[in-house]
C-alpha cells in the first residue's frame, strides 16, 4: 500500500517588509528637497558640502546634486546612507 500525499501545504510565513532586515539602512525622505535648491550633502564618511539639487526622479529615489567648488555632479540614492538637508537648516 502506498502512502498518499496529503492535500495540505504547510504554509510558511513570508517576512513583512517591516520584519526584513534591510542591509542598506533606511531610506532618506528627499520628497520636499526642490530641483534648484541649495542642500547640505553629507556623506556616510562625516564630509559635508553645500550644493545644488539638479534634478531628481520623480520618485525622489534619486538626486543629481551639483557641489558649489570641486565636488561636481554627483548622483545619490536614498538609500546611499548620504543626507541632503536645505541649507542652513540644523539636524
Amino acid at each position: 500500500m502506498t502512502k498518499a500525499k496529503s492535500t495540505s501545504r504547510r504554509r510558511v510565513r513570508r517576512p513583512s517588509r517591516q520584519d526584513a532586515t534591510d542591509p542598506w539602512g533606511p531610506a532618506e525622505d528627499w520628497t520636499g528637497l526642490s530641483v534648484g535648491s541649495t542642500v547640505e550633502v553629507r556623506l556616510a564618511a562625516g564630509n559635508s558640502y553645500l550644493g545644488r539639487v539638479d534634478t531628481k526622479t520623480p520618485d525622489s529615489v534619486f538626486v543629481w546634486v551639483v557641489g558649489f567648488g570641486s565636488h561636481g555632479r554627483q548622483l545619490y540614492g536614498n538609500r546611499d546612507g548620504v543626507r541632503l538637508q536645505p541649507a542652513g537648516r540644523n539636524g
